[in-house]
């Protein structure tokens, strides 16, 4: 009884530090698995552009060729390009999406290989 009266505070008042310094651990730990960090970059290469877009900091998707026609292996021509269509793809994969871009899409948006103007 003596014991407990001179040190039974002082445990209770750790093991309540605990418990609180657990709780937030967990909590971040549901954050973290509720919200992730996607984003989108440009790249050159030596057939034209491409884009890269990281999900907390590691590649997710690596496309160094325009997507979705027919005669591959081409580069973007432009960095705008290849961020206009890498920012079609980035919406897809934030809202859930599968973050596929058809070819139709790729000629609505007037992307054009990049070695097509040297032909």
């Amino acid at each position: 009884m003596k014991f407990f009266r001179k040190w039974g505070l002082a445990i209770l008042l750790l093991l309540g530090l605990g418990g609180i310094v657990a709780y937030n651990i967990h909590r971040r730990n549901l954050w973290k698995k509720d919200h992730v960090y996607v984003e989108l970059r440009t790249f050159q290469t030596p057939k034209g552009w491409g884009y890269d877009i990281l999900n907390n900091g590691r590649i997710y998707i690596h496309q160094d060729i325009i997507p979705a026609i027919s005669a591959g292996g081409r580069g973007f021509r432009t960095k705008e390009d290849a961020l206009a269509v890498g920012q079609k793809v980035y919406q897809r994969v934030i809202t859930g999406k599968m973050p596929m871009i058809s070819p139709e899409e790729i000629k609505a948006m007037g992307i054009i290989p990049a070695d097509s103007l040297q032909r």
